[in-house]
């Protein structure tokens, strides 16, 4: 904390700091609340002077043989001059100014911080739910279409299977074939007939496979769609947050120029 001094002179007509508490010359001052913190001192600026030409007024009135008291030197006082203390005075303002201008960018970013955090709340309750209700409709409908894959796969195996054991048999019929023709016609035709199935039940499910994935495409498309149209939004509103903010920027250079803040 700053103590509180001020000038008062000697009967030789110099002057000196001392504290408030030790003020006898200037008593009827010493007690006045003042609001410019400087306005005390810059009085006794004034008062000092005056004092110091009435000193010189009637110094013929000192005895040559009293001493002038020396004054105690003391760490607590500081000599200025009075433009160092307007210097001072000049500093205070400034500070004051900055402090109000501070002041000022303080309310301003606690206004878009609250705008910030209610979109962020909003994001939160509303757009990212959202999203992640979407997220898990398409998980399970991509568990789902591996699940189809898979028994497909499996179906296919089981039929690659039994293809084998066709043509075992086919060899087995062939080998047979010398002895029963006609039972080897029979099983040739046999044959072609489970082919036939065979190829059949293999075009009926790539073709249900192929509609499966055009459904898949399509609703990929919509999707894709969906997160341009969310990412263009978002372009925009950092677009025209960029914008105000060269506007404030461009503002507040303003109002520095006019000495406005």
């Amino acid at each position: 904390m700053s103590r509180r001094v001020f000038i008062e002179t000697t009967t030789s007509g110099k002057a000196k700091f001392v504290k408030l508490k030790r003020s006898h010359t200037h008593h009827g001052h010493s007690h006045r609340h003042h609001h410019n913190p400087f306005e005390h001192l810059d009085h006794l600026f004034d008062h000092h002077h005056h004092h110091h030409h009435k000193h010189k007024h009637h110094k013929h009135h000192k005895h040559c043989h009293d001493p002038e008291p020396e004054p105690v030197p003391c760490r607590e006082y500081y000599k200025v001059s009075v433009e160092e203390w307007n210097i001072l005075k000049e500093r205070e303002r400034c500070l004051d100014e900055q402090n109000r201008s501070l002041v000022d960018e303080n309310k301003a970013l606690r206004t878009s911080l609250s705008a910030s955090q209610a979109d962020v709340h909003r994001l939160e309750h509303c757009v990212v739910p959202e999203l992640q209700a979407r997220n898990d409709t398409l998980y399970a409908d991509n568990q789902s279409l591996r699940r189809s894959i898979d028994n497909a796969t499996e179906q296919a195996a089981r039929h690659h299977a039994e293809m084998e054991k066709l043509r075992c048999r086919n060899d087995k019929l062939e080998k047979e074939a010398k002895d029963a023709r006609e039972e080897a016609c029979d099983l040739r035709d046999r044959i072609r007939h489970l082919t036939k199935q065979l190829d059949q039940s293999c075009n009926r499910r790539v073709a249900e496979l192929a509609r499966d994935v055009a459904r898949w495409k399509e609703e990929t498309r919509y999707w894709k769609s969906k997160f341009e149209d969310l990412e263009r939004r978002h372009c925009e509103m950092l677009d025209t947050l960029e914008m105000r903010t060269e506007r404030m920027e461009a503002y507040e250079e303003l109002l520095k120029r006019r000495c406005i803040i």
